[in-house]
């Protein structure tokens, strides 16, 4: 009987480190949104983290399709991303990337290439954009403040249960 406790509590204890593990990460990871609107991209150039996700959105239609596509309207080669032409006709239609690898990524719209063109900057998560960066987001040091609070709290009441189903 005593294995089948002490194999419970171990798997409480993972449970917990699980789902402390499970509300951090998409928490680190930020959705940064572009509109769509007549034939512009607002705005067109943005920075965001490794593993941050992009989503371009379509907030006043036109009535023409639109895409996102990566690179310039000149180049050949193999696109990295591309949203195709019909995705992108109608008030909340969207397309979404996530980028993993630092970088600067132009990308344009087929239909309108003169004048849709924008660029991704992407900076390694948590680390500095070069000289003169930005510092760390307000809003990332609450988001993990309350992490670090979250776990500390499951830790210390794990050690209380632990110490409680176990007295010395």
């Amino acid at each position: 009987m005593r294995l089948v406790h002490r194999t419970w509590r171990l798997v409480l204890a993972l449970g917990l480190l699980a789902a402390a593990a499970g509300a951090a990460l998409p928490a680190l990871a930020k959705d940064v949104g572009v509109s769509i609107v007549d034939k512009s991209f607002q705005p067109p150039n943005i920075t965001v983290d490794a593993g941050d996700t992009v989503t371009w959105t379509v907030t006043k239609s036109i009535g023409e399709p639109h895409s996102v596509t990566s690179g310039a309207p000149a180049d050949t080669g193999t696109r990295l991303f591309d949203s195709g032409v019909d995705k992108l006709k109608d008030n909340g239609s969207s397309y979404t990337v996530t980028f993993d690898t630092p970088g600067t990524f132009a990308y344009f719209c087929i239909v309108h290439p003169d004048v849709m063109k924008g660029e991704i900057t992407v900076v390694a998560a948590g680390g500095a954009g070069g000289a003169g960066s930005e510092s760390i987001d307000p809003q990332r040091k609450l988001i993990a403040a309350g992490i670090l609070a979250a776990a500390l709290v499951l830790l210390f009441g794990a050690a209380w249960l632990w110490r409680r189903m176990n007295p010395a």
